[in-house]
């Protein structure tokens, strides 16, 4: 989902996907949601600074993790709603 909406905002600014290595890749997500352990944070870190297509893959990701947090509306779930599909899960 999260490529789908990279590919997508790439698409709108008319630009095309860099090469971006599969270390850079694997980690780049983790490092985002802060599930990366020390290491692989600072190795993430340390590559951006040395590759240009990586560094713009996570400034683009990054910004689109933004302009989503701002734009998606948290509402409030009726609890009868909740109780609802909890009773159709169990059947």
């Amino acid at each position: 989902m999260k490529e789908a909406i990279t590919n997508l905002f790439l698409k709108i600014l008319g630009k095309k996907q860099g090469y971006c290595c599969k270390d850079c890749v694997k980690n780049l997500y983790s490092v985002m949601d802060g599930e990366a352990t020390k290491d692989q944070e600072e190795y993430f870190r340390s590559h951006i600074n040395e590759c240009s297509p990586c560094f713009n893959r996570y400034e683009i990701d990054k910004s689109v993790k933004e302009v989503l947090k701002l734009k998606v509306e948290h509402k409030e779930v009726p609890s009868n709603l909740i109780a609802s599909i909890k009773n159709k899960l169990n059947q």
